[in-house]
């Protein structure tokens, strides 16, 4: 029978690990191995201290305060495992505001994707890809927009793991409901879903948040008419593919 490891050795292996990595950090005269080991020990271990121990860490290293400042809003707000839409509208708002502040551009997440597909052709095929005025305006390089995607992923993983919200789930219920348990239907499904929307947001000139949420932020017009457009289409596709006809607001 495997007993469980004590607090107490979990802690000890930890200190033990710590130390080890921070030799080599020093050998090396890297820090990167040891803020990449505090990264993992988060990931294991995602509670309120360790949080903040990586936040402070990466402000020393990077010696800048907005790590510090990230890990205290990530505390503050990413305990609930549902959040009620204007505590979340607002945090996103700050989010922008923050964007804005930034980089001078509001928060759009299909660009970096663009970016991406810039480069490939460019590696792939560069005389086709000098040739397309489109990449013009994306050119091939690594941008803030990849940055956004990849701090997003990583985010969303970080958070519901700090909730204790995370598992694996590869067919969620409602579409096990509707469609069936195939593993490979779902990933199919999404696959074709995800060109799709990524092509509609190359022709609208943005997606959810480049041109809805950034679109309203400023009060284009263009950002009420994709709102309104991609209500009515989400609430349609809703009843056609799903086998629902109820439709409920809940507050956790």
């Amino acid at each position: 029978m495997n007993m469980p490891m004590q607090p107490s050795a979990r802690l000890a292996l930890g200190a033990i690990a710590v130390a080890a990595v921070a030799v080599l950090s020093i050998s090396i005269k890297s820090g990167w191995p040891l803020m990449v080991l505090l990264s993992m020990m988060l990931v294991a271990r995602p509670k309120w201290w360790s949080v903040l121990i990586l936040g402070f860490a990466y402000t020393v290293f990077l010696n800048s305060g907005w790590p510090l400042l990230g890990s205290l809003f990530f505390i503050a707000t990413c305990k609930p495992k549902r959040w009620w839409p204007i505590p979340a509208g607002i945090a996103f708002g700050l989010v922008e505001v923050l964007s804005f502040y930034l980089s001078d551009r509001p928060l759009g997440i299909t660009r970096g994707y663009t970016a991406m597909g810039s480069m490939a052709e460019a590696l792939i095929y560069p005389d086709h890809a000098n040739k397309i005025s489109y990449w013009g305006v994306y050119e091939p390089v690594i941008d803030w927009t990849m940055a956004l995607i990849l701090g997003t992923t990583i985010g969303s993983f970080l958070s519901s793991r700090y909730s204790g919200d995370f598992k694996l789930n590869t067919v969620p219920y409602l579409w096990s409901f509707s469609k069936g348990k195939s593993t490979a239907r779902r990933w199919l499904w999404a696959f074709a879903a995800g060109i799709m929307m990524g092509f509609a947001a190359r022709i609208a000139g943005g997606c959810v948040s480049g041109l809805l949420i950034s679109g309203v932020i400023q009060l284009a017009p263009a950002g009420f008419i994709f709102m309104m457009s991609l209500w009515a289409g989400g609430v349609v596709t809703t009843f056609l593919f799903y086998r629902t006809r109820v439709l409920a607001v809940r507050k956790d």
